[in-house]
């Protein structure tokens, strides 16, 4: 029989739900459309159905537009087979098949984005729900609250649901990275069986595949996991060996998707490796000319310090000499001989978390690198008015794991110390493969998930503390 504590929490759990799903609803309709743009982005994803933006015919299907998003989408016959391998393409084949029964029916050939993004909500909403009901079957009130509250308080805020109406891998991050946490620590206590396994070990590969940031990321919350059920019960349990499982195959995945050969995968690897030499070691090298003659790169591209890869006249290859050559093991024996870098990018990568909501992509329709007007409130607006509490908020995280390592007995074994652990590896594994893979160049965009995991942790800590003290 459900107690009246029970009852007051469903019906707080359900407006929560309903507040969320209504502040989504509010960017998901919005007309003109709010959205990130680049198509070109995104076409690696939309190549594997063969449809790109609603443009004149002149314009090829994949060029780029960062100035605005597109609303509108149709199938376009090319000759390009590149399909850019991600547990994103769920949602792009599920748009494609809705499209195409569109057409079986009738429909005309323009296909509305906003399939997509209803899609996207309710797969992150139908996962709320399992979610918060699942704690309150274990009498875990203030965990159901808290998990029901990231709906209108975090996934609903445009820092995450301007990538609703794309083509973008980062919702499919999101939301499997919010499967992995939320099952890890569901589960922490749980006897193991083939669902649990399967779906927890699902959840990592999915992570793993989402995008190519991200496949060591599930990998390393593994270890987390196994090292903790290590230290609290002797042994490693099931948990750590799902997530593991998941991760290993996700990994192998991106290993061969990376030997891939094509015109995309080129471009990608040609402009990570420009990215990671001119907006991330030249910046913090003391000399940026003879750091490129060290990596046998033409010094006079020590022009070209602190720009993008896009920035360049031409592809990075044509315009500097020698950096066809550049590799990753040049990258890190180069950090290994001049480790003063290290620390120099490991600030200007937290500091270029800010801002949240990307700054250097167009957000409405037919705009030209417009914003949306007025501003949507948003928490990124806050963190980035206030860098010091940004830099408190990222920094929450470790703080309270050197407060719960250092307290032993009940709190060593706290759900807490779990949450900690975990979000403490994910901002650190995202934002060091960022800033390895691919410079300081988007690391607001590309470490989605860093500020993500820090807010998500502060929000229900908060929230578990307020009910804690009115309980």
């Amino acid at each position: 029989m459900p107690t009246p504590r029970h009852r007051f929490a469903v019906l707080v759990i359900v407006l929560l739900w309903i507040a969320g799903t209504l502040r989504a609803f509010a960017l998901w309709s919005h007309d003109p459309l709010y959205a990130y743009a680049n198509s070109y982005d995104q076409t690696r994803y939309t190549n594997c159905f063969h449809f790109y933006p609603d443009r004149p015919a002149e314009i090829p299907p994949q060029r780029n537009s960062p100035q605005a998003p597109f609303a509108h989408y149709r199938f376009i016959a090319t000759g390009d087979p590149m399909c850019y391998w991600s547990s994103e393409l769920v949602f792009t084949a599920a748009t494609a098949s809705i499209w195409t029964l569109g057409e079986w029916i009738g429909g005309g050939e323009r296909h509305p984005v906003r399939w997509v993004g209803a899609l996207r909500w309710l797969a992150l909403l139908a996962l709320s729900m399992a979610l918060s009901r699942a704690w309150l079957r274990r009498d875990a009130v203030r965990a159901a609250v808290a998990n029901a509250a990231l709906l209108p308080l975090l996934f609903a805020d445009p820092g995450n649901t301007l990538y609703l109406n794309t083509f973008y891998a980062e919702w499919t991050a999101l939301l499997a990275a919010y499967a992995t946490f939320a099952l890890a620590l569901l589960w922490r206590d749980t006897p193991g069986d083939g669902r649990r396994f399967g779906l927890l070990a699902l959840a990592a590969f999915l992570l793993a595949t989402s995008k190519i940031q991200h496949l060591l990321l599930p990998l390393t919350l593994a270890l987390v996991v196994l090292v903790l059920d290590r230290l609290r019960h002797a042994r490693f349990r099931w948990r750590g060996a799902a997530l593991a499982t998941g991760a290993v195959i996700g990994l192998f995945a991106q290993f061969v998707q990376l030997q891939r050969e094509g015109a995309m995968m080129d471009a990608i690897d040609q402009y990570n490796r420009a990215d990671v030499v001119f907006t991330a070691l030249l910046p913090a090298s003391d000399d940026p000319a003879a750091m490129l003659s060290e990596l046998g790169i033409d010094p006079a591209c020590a022009i070209y310090s602190g720009h993008h890869a896009w920035e360049f006249p031409d592809l990075p290859e044509r315009v500097c000499a020698g950096l066809s050559e550049f590799s990753r093991g040049d990258e890190i024996a180069t950090l290994l001989r001049h480790p003063l870098i290290v620390p120099r990018l490991a600030v200007r990568g937290v500091l270029g978390l800010d801002p949240w909501i990307a700054k250097n992509l167009g957000q409405v329709e037919g705009g030209d690198f417009a914003t949306m007007a007025p501003p949507q409130p948003s928490l990124g607006h806050v963190l980035h008015a206030q860098p010091a509490l940004q830099v408190a908020l990222l920094a929450l995280p470790a703080l309270t794991l050197f407060v719960l390592l250092g307290h032993p007995g009940p709190r060593r074994g706290a759900r807490a110390l779990d949450f900690a652990a975990l979000v403490v590896a994910a901002m650190l594994a995202t934002l060091g493969i960022t800033v390895l893979g691919d410079g300081l160049a988007d690391v607001a965009k590309q470490g989605h998930l860093v500020v993500n995991a820090a807010i998500a942790f502060a929000l229900v800590g908060v929230i578990a503390g307020l009910m804690r003290v009115k309980r």
